[in-house]
Formats: C-alpha cells, sequence, structure tokens
C-alpha cells in the first residue's frame, strides 16, 4: 500500500514537478494580485484560506485562479498547517499574502521544476523586506532566510512557543535535508508607518500573551531595557543605520514594539482584574464625539471590560449614540455634591479624564478608583491623578482623537498605535443607526444644511457669508436648510426673517431636539459649519462636511478636524468682526465638491 505522501509523488510528470502555492490571508485585497501574478508560471495549484474577510479578498483570488477555502483564523502554525493540507500536490509553496517572488527567484524555482530534485527536502530563501518605499537589508531584517518551499510531509509549522500566535517557523522531520536558494523573496511589508504602528501593535498583543503564557513577567523597568536594547541592536550592532533613514525608522519602531510587549505582559494582570473603566469628558458635543473612539478601543483591547461614560447632561444623547458605550453617568454640575460627584465613580477601576475637571479629578481619588489617568499639565490632574500623561495637546499638530488614544496609554494599552488613522477612528465609534423620533420635514434629502453658530469655541463665519452662501445655493436649485439653539435664533431672526417663504429653505433654528439634529444630518447631503457638535456628528454618522476652521493653533484642524469625508477650509485671516476671511466662492466651490462624493451613512 501507497502511503498518500507516495501517491504525491507519484504527480511527478516528465515536465518536472507539480507544485502547489498555499496562502493564508484576511483582507489582503490590496497586497493579493501582486502575490498570486508572481507565482503565475510555477503554480499548478493555488490554495487561498480566507479568514472572515471584509474587502473581497476571497472573491479576488478565485478570479484570479485561486481555490479558495474558509477557515476562522486560531494561530499562524495551525492556519499555515492546515492549509497545507489541502494541497493536492507533491510539492508546497507557502507564502504570505504580503509576499511576492523576485524575477531572479522566479526564475530559480522554474529552472528547480525542470530538473530532477529531492524527494524528502525543504528549500530556504532570503527574504528582502520593501519599508514604505525603501529596501532594507540591515538592522536584522536581512537576509532573513525562511524555509518556505518543501515536499509534502517534510515538516509542519510551530510556534516559538507551545500554543503561542506569533513566531512560526516551519520545522522539519528528522531526515529532512534543507537546501537554499540564494535569489530573494520580496516581502512587501508596510507601504506606510501607520501600517508599521497597526502591525506592531498587534504584535505586541499577541506577544505579551505569548510571554505570559510562558511564564516570563515583566516590571517598571524591564519595557525601557528592552526598548533601549532592540534600538542599540537594529540600529548599531545590525547596522540598520546603513539603510538611511529608513532603518533608523525601523529600529525606532521595533524598540516601541519591544517596550510596549513587555508593558502589556507588566499590565496584563490589572488587566484581567479589572471589570469597569470609565472615560470622562465634561466639555463640549463635538469634544465628546472626537472622544468616543476611546471607548470603541477599550471594547477592542478589553473586551470583557464595561465601559461608563461621564459627561453633562446635554451630551447624553450623543454619547448613546455609541454601541461602544455601556452605561452613561451623567454630571450634573450645579445640583451635585461631593457624595454625589464620588458616586460617579462607583464599582470604576480604572478611568481615563479626557477632560481634567478638576471637580471629578477629586472625587475620583475620594472614591478610591484605582487607576486614575489624565493630562500632567493641569495642576488638578498633576494633584489627583496618579497616571500622568506629559505631552502638550494644546500646541501639538495631532488630532485630538489621536491625543485621547494616547491618553489609554496610561492604562498599559498600546491604543494610538492600534488605531494609527482617521478611519480607524471612524470604525471605533461603532454608531448606532437613527433614533427613529419625531418626524422630520420632508425634502431633506439632498439639502445642504448651514449651522451659523459655534458658541464662542473658535473663530467662525459671519452670519452674512452664511446668508450669501444660501442664496447662492437656492439660486442653482439646491435646497437648504438652517440649524441652531434657540439662544442662537436671536442672533440669526433678521436673516430668517428676510428668507421666510423662499421656496427650498427650512428654517429649523431651535426648532428640533438634538436627537432629531442627528437624525436630520444623516439626510442631508452636506453639512457646512465651523468645528461644532452638528459638523461632528455629520461626519462620525457618514455625512460629508465642509468645515470652516481657522488656522492657527489651538483651534487648526490638525487637531480639530471632523473625522469623516469632505473637505476642510482653513485661513488665518479673520474679518474686523472677528469671522473667518473665507470668501462665499471658495465655500461654494467646496459644497460642489462635497455634494459630489459617493457616501454611505452609518448604521
Amino acid at each position: 500500500m501507497r502511503t498518500c505522501h507516495e501517491v504525491k509523488q507519484a504527480l511527478r510528470t516528465t515536465f518536472g514537478f507539480v507544485l502547489s502555492v498555499v496562502i493564508i490571508a484576511k483582507n489582503e485585497s490590496h497586497n493579493l494580485p501582486r502575490c498570486l501574478q508572481s507565482v503565475q508560471t510555477v503554480a499548478d495549484e493555488v490554495i487561498v484560506v480566507d479568514s472572515d474577510s471584509t474587502d473581497g479578498t476571497p472573491e479576488l483570488a478565485e478570479s484570479l485562479g485561486a481555490r479558495v477555502f474558509q477557515r476562522p483564523f486560531t494561530t499562524y502554525a495551525d492556519q499555515k498547517n492546515w492549509a497545507a493540507r489541502q494541497a493536492t500536490q507533491p510539492y508546497i509553496l507557502s507564502l504570505d499574502a504580503d509576499e511576492a517572488l523576485g524575477e531572479a527567484l522566479l526564475a530559480d524555482i522554474e529552472a528547480w521544476k525542470s530538473r530532477p530534485g529531492h524527494a524528502n527536502a525543504a528549500w530556504s530563501m532570503p527574504r528582502l523586506t520593501h519599508y514604505c518605499g525603501d529596501w532594507i537589508r540591515h538592522g536584522g531584517w536581512y537576509p532573513d532566510r525562511k524555509i518556505r518551499l518543501w515536499s509534502a510531509g517534510a515538516g509542519q509549522w510551530k510556534p516559538a512557543t507551545e500554543g503561542g500566535m506569533l513566531h512560526e517557523s516551519w520545522v522539519p522531520h528528522h531526515g529532512v535535508e534543507v537546501l537554499e536558494f540564494d535569489s530573494d523573496l520580496l516581502h512587501y511589508s508596510y507601504h506606510t508607518t501607520a501600517d508599521h504602528q497597526r502591525q506592531f501593535a498587534k504584535f505586541s498583543l499577541l506577544g505579551a500573551e505569548d510571554a505570559a503564557r510562558g511564564g516570563r513577567t515583566s516590571s517598571f523597568l524591564k519595557p525601557f531595557a528592552r526598548a533601549a536594547f532592540q534600538w542599540f541592536k537594529q540600529a548599531i550592532v545590525q547596522s540598520g543605520w546603513r539603510d538611511g533613514r529608513a532603518g533608523l525608522r525601523v529600529a525606532k519602531w521595533s524598540a516601541v514594539a519591544a517596550f510596549w510587549k513587555w508593558t502589556l505582559v507588566k499590565a496584563a494582570p490589572s488587566h484581567r482584574a479589572w471589570s469597569r473603566v470609565a472615560i470622562v469628558r465634561s466639555d463640549a458635543l463635538g469634544d465628546n464625539i472626537l472622544t468616543l473612539p476611546l471607548a470603541g478601543a477599550l471594547r477592542r483591547l478589553l473586551p470583557h471590560v464595561e465601559v461608563v461614560w461621564i459627561c453633562r447632561p446635554y451630551a447624553r444623547p450623543v454619547v448613546a449614540k455609541s454601541k461602544a458605550v455601556h452605561s452613561i453617568r451623567v454630571w450634573e454640575e450645579a445640583s451635585m455634591d461631593a457624595e454625589a460627584e464620588g458616586a460617579l465613580f462607583a464599582g470604576v477601576d480604572a478611568v481615563v479624564f479626557a477632560f481634567p475637571e478638576p471637580r471629578l479629578l477629586a472625587a475620583a481619588a475620594r472614591a478610591r478608583v484605582q487607576v486614575r489617568v489624565a493630562t500632567g499639565r493641569r495642576w488638578a490632574a498633576f494633584r489627583w491623578a496618579n497616571r500622568r500623561m506629559w505631552r502638550s495637546r494644546k500646541h501639538t499638530p495631532e488630532h485630538e482623537t489621536a491625543q485621547g488614544l494616547r491618553l489609554l496609554h496610561g492604562l498599559g494599552l498600546p491604543a494610538r498605535w492600534c488605531f494609527p488613522e482617521r478611519q480607524d477612528w471612524r470604525d471605533l465609534l461603532e454608531w448606532h443607526a437613527s433614533s427613529a423620533g419625531d418626524p422630520l420635514p420632508e425634502g431633506l434629502d439632498g439639502a445642504v444644511l448651514l449651522h451659523p453658530g459655534n458658541h464662542g469655541s473658535a473663530n467662525g463665519w459671519s452670519l452674512t457669508r452664511f446668508e450669501d452662501l444660501a442664496k447662492a445655493l437656492l439660486a442653482e436649485g439646491v435646497s437648504v436648510v438652517v440649524t441652531g439653539s434657540p439662544q442662537e435664533r436671536i442672533a440669526l431672526t433678521p436673516w430668517l426673517e428676510r428668507m421666510s417663504g423662499t421656496p427650498g429653505f427650512t428654517d429649523a433654528v431651535g426648532a428640533w431636539t438634538l436627537a432629531q439634529l442627528m437624525d436630520a444630518v444623516t439626510q442631508v447631503r452636506c453639512v457646512v459649519a465651523s468645528s461644532t457638535g452638528p459638523l461632528h456628528m455629520a461626519a462620525a454618522q457618514g455625512t460629508p462636511t465642509v468645515g470652516l476652521y481657522r488656522s492657527d493653533a489651538p483651534f487648526w484642524p490638525e487637531r480639530w478636524g471632523p473625522l469623516g469625508s469632505g473637505e476642510v477650509l482653513a485661513i488665518s485671516e479673520v474679518e474686523a468682526e472677528g469671522g473667518l476671511n473665507l470668501s462665499v466662492e471658495d465655500v461654494l466651490a467646496a459644497v460642489h465638491r462635497v455634494r459630489a462624493l459617493d457616501v454611505t451613512h452609518s448604521v
């Protein structure tokens, strides 16, 4: 009787070896075409094992001739072993989706297929990594030999530690000869710095799990020592400096990855013990919206933890839109005494102050919340917080959401690096669908919503220019809706009276509840406003926006820009009365461009 392995070997023909290429993938539609095209002339079979991709990876693989299997991800080693078992040919070439055969390696494999070879062997090849536009040849990243080609049954993938998630390698069985190719396997690892940040954060989390599983521990100094050692090893000992700035960036982020791996090992016992984490944001609506991604980050990084949001009463309907927030506790500044404020933190294990409200910082300390994270640049936080973040927020051109995610570093979570880009932040909002509250007027579909007020939070656009914009849009047949609070109606009354009865013009100033306004911004085609709650409500729910900003700190759009699609117009020049000196023509042109966008509202 012949074994399965012998049957596969019998498939060898006079035309040479018969080769299966196997690839595991999840959301790799941007990498997979390059990988599959590189093996077209040598692959007799291509197998892609997909793990619930949402970007069309399975369909793309099938269109390029691959056999596609679906399997939930377990570990890298287990997934690759399962993929290899689906191969029907006597030789297997295992690639990652972000890898491709270089021309020289392709020629070597073509030559290998055409000549007699070893029936029980494996072949390694050097791997050359492409990093943000540069090939990395030092710093421990090259030659980085990998065994990727073997005869069926000659070995298997194994993790570095038993049951581990990371650092899998292919291990040959006893007696299997390992030969070498000299040409490079190309590794297109990171197209942008954000790609690298996202990946090293993921690997830090998995590496920490592997370390804990192996019984390893950490201390206060260990993350710093490991980071320093990693940088020195890669940048100096392994000559990463010879790759120029790219090599030094690789060393830097590798050091950050080492820091976070051992920080997570140290923090793991606390993370497991926590059941409830609070986020405090006691200022404006827009600030709450830009901070809500922190709740989504907590849900993903600590899925067992209940996320509590502490805010003022007027922000509650906005916060309630996020699926990531489990419960909301309202701070009534005027009516709450010290005991009531302390009760806001009942049962809370850790709290992050996205806004360092002095009374609430003191209340959290009185309530003996174990971990209290806040900026160290405010006197109240310096006094009452016990984990302080020292990075300047006011004069740093980093988005408010990104700076908020950095506050989660105080909890021992690499949130800023797990979610480095704006699209990540919008995904973290996990926004509920429309509230299905009181009905709204008809005719909102396709309209442009103008929100002139901004409660003095930054320089806005003058009412005269808003009125001129409304007239220009109406002249083009575009419906216009004007919104605002009852208090703002006083300043807007002369304009609204002049526009009363104009076809296509809707006066909703002071007429809608906050819930209705949140629903309305999902129905219109575009929202025009300065950095206000309605602008951020619209962006969070997928409605394109035209944001009007002052370009100077601390009002700049680099920090306060909306999370969604659209355009931001920024200028430092202001009119005599304080309004932004943006022309009506420029804003109208931006509205036209934004209305042409193809968008999908959040649900």
